[in-house]
C-alpha cells in the first residue's frame, strides 16, 4: 500500500473529536473508579478488574507477534486461534499449548474446547462453536457483544472476574466459528490441580449456556525478589521494586508507590528496558493492595508486560514517568462577575470575564491564564474548553475515594460549543444549552472546569531505577 496515499485519505476522515475527548475524559473517570482491588489470599477466590480495552487493542492488532502469523496461519484450524494472540502464539510456536477436546451443548450450539495454555502470569483458552443458527453478521446490531460471544468465570462461590482480552470471532471455509480468550492471573500462586470456571453465554447471536471446568497444566514462573527506589521530591513520591515474575512468554513487576495525600490519583508510568535496549511491551497494573500511613498512600501494583525478559539480559532499566492528577474544580455561579477560579494543584487559573443568558444558552466568556504560549497544541486547548460545563451545586458530591459520583454525569450540562476567541489572550468562550430556560437559576448552579485535562500534559520524569538479573 502507498503509504502517501494512505495519510492523504484517512486525513480526510471526519473525526468527531469532541465525542472522541468526551469519551477519553468518561472513560479515565470510570477506569480510576474501578481499579482498587483488595489484596487476596491464596486460595480460588478472583477478584473483580475491570477488562483492559488497552490490552484488547494490542492483542487483536496482532502487531506484537507479526512474524509468527505467516507460520501459524499455515496450521489450519489451531494456527488460526493464535495468529491475534500475544502470549498464545509465542506459547504455541514453543510447544507449550495443552490440546483439549471438551465440548458443552446449548440451544443446538456445541462448543468445543481446543486449547489451554498458561505461561505463569496468562491463562488462555482457545474454543470451536458449531450450529446452523450461528451467525457473526449481526455482531454490530444492538447490545451484542463487540467480540461475538460473551463469557463469564464462575467457581461456584462467587460471580469472579479476571480481567481478560479477546480478538473477534472467526469464521472458517467450513463454517466452524474458532475464537480465543486469554485471562490476566492477577495470582502469583494458583491452586494445584486448578480448573479454569468458565461459562459461555452468548455465542455469534445464540444466547445460551455452555459450562467448561478446563483443567490448566500449569508452566511455574520464576520469581526474582529485587530490590531498587527511585525517590522524587524529597521522597513526597517513592516507587519501590520488590519482584519480577518471569513467564514463559510475559514478565509481570510487582512494586509498591508512596504518593502524598492529594496524590493517590497521580500515576507514575513505567518504561521498560533491558541492556540491549529491548523494551517490555505493556499490558496493564492492578492495584492490589493500599494503606493510609502519616499523610502518604502506600500503594501495591501488579504490573503485566505481554513480551518476556531475553535469557541474554543482565539488567532492567525501568523509567518513571510521573503524572499529577488536578481534581475536578467547582466554583458557586452566585458571585458577581468578573471572578477567578484556580486550579488546586497547579498555577492553572480561568478568569471569568463575562456570563450571560440570551435565550436557552448560558455564553460564558473566560481567559485562561498561566499558559504559556505554545504549551499546549490546540486540540488540547479545546478539550479543555469542551468540558467547561455547568452543574447544579446540590448535585455534586463525591465517593469514599474522593472521586466524583455518578451524579455528576447524570446532572452535569451536555451541550457545550466552545471556542477560541483570541490565541494569544487564551480567551475563550463557551455556549452551553440551558435545559429549562425559563427556570433557570444561575444563583444555584456551579460552573465545572477541568483543570485535570491540562495537569495531564506536566509530566516528571523520575530517577530511573536499575535492576540486576544476574
Amino acid at each position: 500500500m502507498n503509504k502517501d496515499w494512505f495519510e492523504k485519505e484517512t486525513e480526510k476522515i471526519e473525526v468527531p473529536k469532541e465525542d472522541v475527548f468526551n469519551a477519553i475524559s468518561l472513560g479515565i473517570h470510570d477506569g480510576r473508579k474501578h481499579r482498587v482491588v483488595k489484596k487476596r489470599k491464596k486460595a480460588l477466590k478472583l477478584s473483580t478488574i475491570v477488562s483492559s480495552a488497552a490490552a484488547s487493542l494490542v492483542l487483536a492488532s496482532g502487531f506484537l507477534f507479526a512474524p509468527m502469523n505467516d507460520a501459524l496461519a499455515k496450521v489450519p484450524l489451531l494456527g488460526s486461534l493464535y495468529e491475534h494472540l500475544s502470549v498464545g502464539s509465542e506459547l504455541f510456536a514453543s510447544n507449550l499449548v495443552t490440546e483439549l477436546d471438551e465440548k458443552a451443548t446449548s440451544k443446538g450450539v456445541d462448543i468445543t474446547i481446543r486449547s489451554a495454555y498458561y505461561d505463569g502470569n496468562v491463562i488462555g483458552v482457545t474454543f470451536k462453536a458449531e450450529g446452523e443458527k450461528l451467525t457473526i453478521e449481526n455482531m454490530d446490531v444492538g447490545n451484542r457483544p463487540v467480540s461475538g460471544f460473551s463469557y463469564h468465570l464462575f467457581d461456584g462461590l462467587d460471580q469472579t472476574h479476571w480481567s481478560s482480552s479477546s480478538p473477534e470471532l472467526k469464521e472458517t471455509k467450513d463454517g466452524t466459528f474458532v475464537g480465543a480468550i486469554e485471562f490476566y492471573n492477577d495470582q502469583t500462586d494458583l491452586p494445584e490441580n486448578f480448573t479454569l470456571p468458565l461459562t459461555f453465554t452468548h455465542m455469534a447471536d445464540v444466547n445460551g449456556k455452555w459450562k467448561f471446568d478446563i483443567p490448566i497444566e500449569q508452566i511455574p514462573p520464576e520469581k526474582i525478589e529485587v530490590s531498587g527506589q527511585s525517590i522524587y521530591d524529597e521522597g513526597s513520591y517513592q516507587v519501590e521494586m520488590e519482584s519480577i515474575i518471569k513467564g514463559k512468554a510475559t514478565t509481570m513487576l510487582e512494586y509498591t508507590v508512596t504518593v502524598p495525600e492529594k496524590g493517590k490519583n497521580d500515576e507514575i508510568i513505567l518504561s521498560v528496558f533491558d541492556d540491549q535496549k529491548n523494551r517490555l511491551s505493556k499490558s496493564h497494573a492492578n492495584k492490589i493492595d493500599e494503606s493510609f500511613e502519616d499523610g502518604q498512600w502506600k500503594l501495591s501494583y501488579r504490573e503485566l508486560f505481554t513480551s518476556k525478559i531475553n535469557e541474554d539480559a543482565k539488567h532492567l532499566e525501568i523509567n518513571l514517568d510521573l503524572r499529577k492528577r488536578e481534581p475536578r474544580t467547582f466554583e458557586g455561579m452566585s458571585q458577581p462577575v468578573p471572578f477567578t477560579v484556580k486550579s488546586k494543584r497547579f498555577d492553572y487559573q480561568i478568569n471569568v470575564e463575562k456570563i450571560e443568558k440570551v435565550n436557552d444558552e448560558l455564553i460564558i466568556d473566560y481567559v485562561l491564564q498561566n499558559v504559556a504560549q505554545g504549551e499546549f497544541r490546540k486540540d488540547l486547548l479545546m478539550n479543555f474548553a469542551n468540558w467547561v460545563r455547568i452543574i447544579p451545586t446540590e448535585k455534586i458530591e463525591n465517593d469514599e475515594n474522593g472521586e466524583l459520583g455518578d451524579s455528576f454525569y447524570e446532572y452535569v450540562s451536555r451541550d457545550n460549543k466552545a471556542k477560541l476567541i483570541d490565541k494569544e489572550k487564551m480567551q475563550f468562550q463557551s455556549r452551553i444549552q440551558i435545559k429549562d430556560p425559563d427556570s433557570f437559576n444561575m444563583k444555584d448552579y456551579s460552573l465545572v472546569v477541568p483543570f485535570e485535562n491540562l495537569s495531564s500534559n506536566d509530566s516528571i520524569i523520575m530517577d530511573p531505577i536499575k535492576i540486576d538479573l544476574k
